[in-house]
């Protein structure tokens, strides 16, 4: 089969590697589609993520298809389930020398029926664990992609407490910034304001539904941030993770305000600001959890919600994810689904 790799250079090749075998526990996936997520990605292959695995793998983690084969312990999953995360290698495991960091640009992949699996004993990864809820059948394939994603950020969404007073600033205006904006405002907070790069406050206000937003080049007091908002914000959502978001966030983080950060695109430095500001104010932990956001996000689904000018920036064949990837970088692109 076909999946993309990152070499032993760091380089993005799509190759042919030996299919996977599904054992007792798991499900044999046709993979149909795989959405880039770009900061990860594109740091994972260039080695600037804070977990890694030895090179050469597979690559990607928004994946989906359908299950053609289930293992004689399954008790989960049928033929025919619509899946997300499915992985050409499932993650800690090396087939043919080739790794997986997530594995799922591939054309076909596995799932563990992990709940069968623990009453058996057995443990499962984190991310193995967060494939174990299909999704209706009749999902098409771009859309399931997004939904990991989507669902993501969801699943954060609910955790915070916001009401029609609620101010809100969320540093970044990558998918996940904007994701975060448009949730913020679907569970009913009063104002978000979006910090990010020029060019995208239009679709940050008509498809992301930010209330207000500002460059994040040009330089803003907390005092500029306060009047705008009304008020000292109550949340601060770093979705970026650099030196200058969480310096940004220290700026405007009032003394009730509440901070959580979900970007790492620089983690290895943002350490020190990090615990500077949970030493002063009160930190949440914005953990993930999309299979908890699955009947929200089907609910939203079903109603055309994502129905939106700008959520998908379309599809591109796996042969040419590497040109997805260059027009992400040039910002031509917001987001992109490979198709296998």
């Amino acid at each position: 089969m076909k999946a993309a790799v990152v070499t032993k250079d760091r380089k993005l090749q799509v190759m042919n590697i030996s299919d996977p075998q599904p054992g007792p526990y798991q499900c044999l996936v046709k993979i149909d589609a795989c959405a880039i997520c770009t900061g990860t990605d594109s740091n994972i292959i260039s080695g600037n993520f804070p977990w890694l695995v030895e090179t050469p793998f597979v690559l990607g983690h928004e994946s989906t298809g359908l299950v053609v084969k289930v293992g004689e312990k399954v008790r989960n999953f049928r033929v025919g389930d619509r899946v997300t995360r499915p992985a050409g290698i499932l993650p800690g495991e090396r087939r043919d020398g080739i790794g997986s960091n997530w594995g799922g640009f591939a054309e076909w992949g596995l799932v563990v029926d992990t709940d069968a699996a623990k009453a058996a004993g057995l443990t499962c990864s984190g991310m193995i664990e967060s494939s174990r809820r299909s999704l209706p059948s009749d999902v098409d394939p771009v859309s399931a992609a997004l939904s990991v994603n989507q669902r993501e950020i969801l699943s954060v969404v609910e955790k915070l407490r916001v009401g029609p007073q609620s101010r809100v600033v969320v540093l970044g205006s990558g998918y996940n910034g904007l994701l975060f904006s448009l949730f913020l405002k679907t569970a009913g907070a009063g104002c978000v304001l979006l910090t990010g790069s020029a060019g995208r406050e239009s679709l940050a206000r008509k498809t992301f539904e930010a209330d207000l937003f500002l460059d994040y080049k040009q330089e803003h007091s907390a005092r500029d941030i306060e009047r705008l908002l009304g008020g000292k914000p109550d949340y601060v959502i770093d979705a970026v993770g650099t030196q200058r978001s969480m310096g940004l966030a220290q700026r405007v983080l009032g003394p009730q305000s509440v901070f959580g950060r979900y970007g790492l695109h620089e983690f290895d430095r943002i350490g020190p600001l990090a615990d500077q500001i949970r030493s002063r104010h009160k930190v949440l932990e914005l953990s993930a959890d999309e299979v908890s956001a699955t009947e929200k996000w089907i609910c939203l689904w079903r109603k055309g919600f994502f129905d939106r000018p700008g959520m998908c920036d379309g599809t591109v064949p796996l042969d040419e994810i590497g040109s997805a990837f260059e027009r992400l970088a040039r910002r031509e692109a917001l987001k992109l689904v490979v198709t296998m």
